[in-house]
C-alpha cells in the first residue's frame, strides 16, 4: 500500500485524501484540529476524487513526516464521529429535547 504523503520542502508536506473514504465535513473537522499548529491548505485535484492537503510550518511548529500520519488518524476519528452522528444523532436530539422540556406543575 502506498502512503499518500509527499515532502514538498523543509517545512511542507502534502497529503492526498480520497473523498470516496472521507466526507467533506470530516476533512474540514480534521483540518480545523490542526490549523492552530500549522498552516493548512486544501485543494481538489481536478478530474479525480482526491483532495490535496498541504501542511506548512507555523510559529515554530515544525512539520515532520509524523504530522500527516497523525492527521490521517484524526481523519478516521472525524469520519467515525460523522457516521455515528448520521446514524444516531436523532436519538441525541430526542434526549436533549426531553431534558429541556418545560416542567408542568399542578
Amino acid at each position: 500500500m502506498e502512503i499518500p504523503i509527499s515532502k514538498l520542502g523543509n517545512d511542507k508536506f502534502q497529503l492526498m485524501v480520497d473523498m470516496r473514504l472521507y466526507t467533506k465535513e470530516a476533512i474540514a473537522a480534521a483540518i480545523y484540529k490542526f490549523s492552530h499548529l500549522f498552516y493548512m491548505y486544501q485543494q481538489i485535484v481536478e478530474d479525480t476524487t482526491l483532495i490535496s492537503i498541504i501542511f506548512e510550518s507555523k510559529e515554530g511548529n515544525v512539520v515532520t513526516d509524523e504530522i500527516p500520519k497523525q492527521f490521517c488518524n484524526e481523519l478516521i476519528d472525524q469520519q467515525l464521529r460523522h457516521n455515528v452522528n448520521a446514524q444516531f444523532g436523532h436519538i441525541r436530539d430526542m434526549i436533549v429535547k426531553e431534558a429541556f422540556k418545560p416542567i408542568n406543575s399542578k
